[in-house]
């Protein structure tokens, strides 16, 4: 007890001898530490997806693998019959749920009306299937009756004030009672199924008869519509029941998928798999990327790397400090490994200490990261027992990679050569702190390059010509029957504003940025054959195109003085004829909107007009064939875009709402504007791109403080030497240079280094997007700058004092 009493005076007083020293390692690990706790809290929320779950190992997602003429489409959604027929077939199925999204709801509470769009319908079985917490009610027969409901803690508040609501009811605007007969947990934040509420399955089969929704027809088995979840049984695969599934599709759909030239395979998906399934689904739930995992993980590396060179350099740069101390103990009887000891135990009380003072950092800090990472995570996440291990784990960890080699190379020293009074060489280790110093400059600088180069993407991602005006266009939800019955009166109205332009309105059923509904048509091949196959389609109004800004490149768009347009003219764009093969030739080819099979008769019609491919998606992907199709229904087509002339939305939006208030509808308005919608599909990469900035800045701030701290110790041990460089008529400004000189090496061989690096990683970054820009190889210039500007502004402090001390005064220094 004693020694280790000793062992801590020599620490507390070391400590204290160098307070700035001491400061600035205690500093960037602390700085370090916590941005790792951040990244791991981060990184642990994303790769427990899901698991809450009691049955997580065992539940699987059914998904779709469509092949229409040799082309294919997965789809997230499967067949209504297909979940509750699979599970009567095969044995190997303990239990099937199926959720059918509903985009909104909206409720009537008191005078009020309330839109909510995270309620589903769901079978019975969901709570078989999924761990869902009960705070009051049966889930075993909550959700058996047609119009029975339970909903979320949350939401029994915010309608009732309280959580005990069962036995309470819900009415939606179209008239419909919904009985509460449950009220569940929240669910936790990193569920990739979210929803407040669920409405029973029942509460369909009760609305359009219990033959149609029970149907296992051919037809049934080609239309997807839910997300269908197996619960398997003990030793069961996904395998076993995949392999089984031909004989299912011989029975069920072969004969209907022979006749339109289509198969149909089925995916099984494991849980734990569905948060990062790697392929594109067709109505897939927002999921995470693993590669950006793995990027988090790797920064969270190269941050406890950078503080632990830190405090390496530092402690082996001030060792002659320690000399006598560790000559004395040598002389005393301690042997190499307890010295090792004791100075590895320094180290890592040095990291605890540390590790205290981040867990109160990252308490502090969490708020911003919330708002950074678009998370909600709260300071009592930090008192898990899993991230308080984690800190302990990574503090120890630190400590230990920080002081093994100070701890080897201080208990090398000779104690007879110390105790003479030769000193300690540095000399043999300086190749060392050379190395590491390159080492923190290069993450430093692959870091610059890094978010340079995600800035430029994201910025070419928001200015790129997507191929229409996606600033100009506000779009409202055609979500009331008055509306809807009146729409051309509405629309006429909105047009005599002076900001909405002559043709300023046209109706859809979707918008760029949103699903786009795929069906099987039937186009003349370039022999004269017409063949099938699965085309993107989207209904639009006459006006589409001007309101748009879409371009032409052949022939005409949609023209009321053609009254066969409606059912007989089709508009392709520029993608549909290239898969098509058509060349020149796609003006006049012979379309239908459908397959004509089993007695349909779909009017057989022509293309009329081609236009320039436009990025309905997401850059990430090719534009694909779209058909824009002639209709001017609006019980069919619930979008209704506005052309608003240059910044005046803010009025137009109180225009449109006055003259919608003049028809007197039951929902309240429901709006959007096109830019922000886009913007959306890339929030991940704004996530990453913001958190990556952050720690880029942070890495760089804890290789400043390591130079700062190395550069006022080098310049303390050269103090003598620059006063006979003074005394032999050296100037100030060679004094500096000479520091300067040193320093300005290494950050630049540190860039040479991180060049190629960060050439290769950012070039298959940029590979995740189908449009992209070019590799800024000026960026390798930007780096080297600002790595030299931070070097020369932390170094030039303590060198300008050396400089500027007095000859004499230095030279009696030692």
């Amino acid at each position: 007890m004693s020694l280790f009493k000793n062992y801590l005076l020599s620490l507390v007083r070391n400590a204290g001898r160098d307070k700035f020293i001491t400061l600035l390692n205690l500093l960037g690990l602390a700085i370090g530490i916590t941005a790792t706790i951040l990244i791991f809290v981060y990184i642990q929320d994303q790769v427990t997806y899901d698991k809450h779950n009691a049955n997580f190992d065992h539940i699987y997602r059914l998904e779709g693998d469509f092949f229409i003429n040799e082309k294919q489409d997965l789809t997230a959604i499967t067949q209504i019959p297909l979940g509750p027929t699979l599970k009567d077939e095969y044995p190997e199925i303990v239990e099937q749920t199926r959720i059918l999204p509903r985009r909104d709801f909206y409720f009537e509470r008191d005078e009020d009306t309330f839109k909510e769009d995270s309620i589903m319908l769901a079978d019975s079985t969901i709570f078989t299937v999924f761990t869902i917490s009960f705070i009051t009610g049966d889930p075993n027969t909550a959700l058996i009756a047609p119009f029975s409901m339970v909903i979320s803690r949350s939401l029994a508040h915010k309608y009732f004030g309280t959580w005990d609501v069962v036995g309470e009811s819900m009415k939606d605007m179209e008239g419909t009672t919904f009985n509460i007969t449950g009220v569940f947990e929240d669910l936790p934040g990193n569920v990739h199924l979210r929803f407040n509420g669920l409405i029973s399955t029942a509460t369909i089969e009760e609305q359009i008869g219990s033959e149609r929704f029970n149907d296992r027809s051919a037809g049934s088995f080609w239309n997807v519509a839910c997300y269908t979840y197996v619960l398997m049984s003990e030793n069961t695969t996904a395998d076993m029941v995949v392999a089984k599934f031909p004989e299912f599709y011989d029975n069920y759909m072969k004969e209907l998928g022979d006749q339109i030239k289509a198969s149909f395979s089925l995916r099984i998906t494991p849980l734990s798999d569905v948060h990062f399934q790697k392929d594109e689904l067709t109505w897939d739930l927002p999921k995470g990327n693993m590669n950006y995992v793995y990027i988090m993980a790797v920064i969270a590396v190269l941050l406890i790397v950078i503080a632990s060179i830190n405090y390496t350099n530092l402690t082996t740069a001030r060792a002659t400090s320690r000399g006598k101390e560790i000559g004395i103990r040598k002389v005393g009887g301690a042997n190499k490994r307890v010295l090792r000891s004791q100075f590895l135990g320094e180290s890592v009380v040095m990291s605890l200490v540390a590790g205290l003072t981040a867990t109160f950092l990252t308490i502090l800090a969490m708020p911003l990261f919330n708002s950074l990472a678009g998370t909600a995570f709260s300071f009592q996440t930090i008192f898990q027992p899993t991230i308080l291990l984690f800190i302990l784990g990574i503090s120890l960890l630190t400590g230990l990679l920080s002081g093994l080699y100070p701890a080897a190379y201080l208990a090398s020293f000779n104690p007879v050569s110390i105790l003479k009074g030769n000193g300690v060489s540095n000399k043999d280790r300086g190749w060392l702190r050379t190395g590491l110093v390159i080492a923190q400059f290069m993450i430093s600088a692959v870091m610059i390059i890094g978010s340079i180069v995600v800035a430029l993407q994201m910025g070419y991602i928001q200015k790129k010509d997507l191929g229409f005006d996606r600033e100009q266009i506000m779009m409202l939800a055609l979500n009331d029957t008055v509306i809807i019955n009146n729409v051309t009166a509405f629309m006429e109205e909105i047009e005599r504003h002076p900001a909405v332009q002559e043709t300023g309105t046209a109706l859809s059923t979707t918008a760029p940025g949103r699903f786009y509904g795929k069906q099987v048509m039937t186009a003349e091949t370039n022999d004269g054959e017409m063949g099938e196959k699965a085309f993107n389609n989207c209904f639009v109004s006459y006006d589409y195109m001007d309101v748009m800004g879409l371009t032409l490149v052949k022939g005409r768009f949609y023209d009321r003085e053609f009254g066969s347009d409606f059912t007989n003219a089709f508009v392709v764009n520029e993608a549909l004829v290239r898969e098509m093969q058509w060349g020149d030739e796609a003006l006049g080819k012979q379309f239908i909107r459908g397959v004509n099979i089993q007695g349909a008769n779909n009017p057989v019609g022509e293309i009329v007009g081609v236009v320039k491919d436009f990025n309905y998606g997401s850059l990430h992907n090719p534009v694909e064939p779209l058909v824009l199709v002639c209709n001017e229904n609006a019980n069919f087509m619930r979008t209704l875009s506005v052309r608003v002339a240059g910044e005046s939305f803010p009025e137009v939006l109180n225009w449109v709402e006055e003259k919608r208030d003049e028809f007197s509808p039951s929902y309240p308005i429901q709006y959007s504007y096109l830019s922000d919608e886009l913007k959306a599909l890339y929030g991940e990469e704004k996530v990453i791109f913001a958190l990556v900035i952050s720690f880029t800045v942070l890495i760089i701030f804890i290789a400043a403080m390591g130079l700062l701290g190395l550069s006022s110790f080098m310049t303390t041990k050269r103090t003598r030497e620059t006063g006979v460089r003074r005394v032999m008529g050296a100037s100030q400004n060679q004094i500096l240079y000479l520091f300067l000189s040193q320093f300005s090496r290494w950050v630049i061989i540190s860039n040479i280094v991180a060049w190629p690096l960060s050439y290769f990683a950012m070039k298959n970054w940029l590979q995740n997007f189908t449009y992209r820009i070019d590799f800024p190889f000026w960026t390798f210039i930007i780096s080297l700058l600002l790595s030299l500007t931070i070097a020369v502004v932390t170094v030039s402090w303590q060198s300008l004092k050396a400089s500027r001390m007095n000859p004499a005064a230095s030279i009696r220094v030692e």
